[in-house]
């Protein structure tokens, strides 16, 4: 694994919060706060409401970009990393187990969830990485898109 994929897979597991970006059948795209996520190497798991609307989105085009940056950094040291990939929704027992535990470690709620049967409403999706774009503006270049 090269350095800078190793890199970004740090910088993803010590951020708080990613903006999930997907696009409507009409091509308009949407950013939402998603805090009920986890990853797997550069894949990522996050939870969502089966009816939301990035669920009818993904169902239309499942190609979405997970996108991650620390607040309040200075310009000449910026960083993110985005996450290009297909998102589906997990359905097999031992990876949604998997998915849900490595949640849980971010998100505590989901565990009660799951016991109190509250989790039907909800669903485990996975971003399967196809790309990494890191941004480091502390070398040379700034930008790297790394294909998968």
């Amino acid at each position: 694994m090269s350095e800078a994929i190793e890199k970004s897979i740090k910088y993803v597991e010590e951020s708080k919060l990613g903006l999930l970006i997907t696009v409507d059948e009409n091509r308009v795209p949407f950013i939402r706060t998603i805090g009920a996520f986890s990853n797997e190497g550069a894949n990522i798991y996050f939870l969502t409401g089966k009816e939301a609307d990035k669920v009818k989105h993904i169902n239309s085009n499942p190609i979405v970009t997970f996108y991650f940056e620390q607040e309040g950094q200075p310009y000449e040291s910026f960083k993110s990393v985005s996450i290009i990939g297909d998102a589906s929704k997990v359905t097999e027992k031992d990876e949604l187990d998997k998915a849900i535990e490595a949640i849980s470690v971010r998100y505590p709620v989901i565990k009660d969830k799951v016991s109190n049967g509250e989790f039907q409403e909800s669903a485990i999706y996975v971003v399967k990485a196809k790309a990494i774009k890191l941004a480091d503006y502390t070398q040379s270049p700034r930008e790297q898109l790394i294909k998968l």
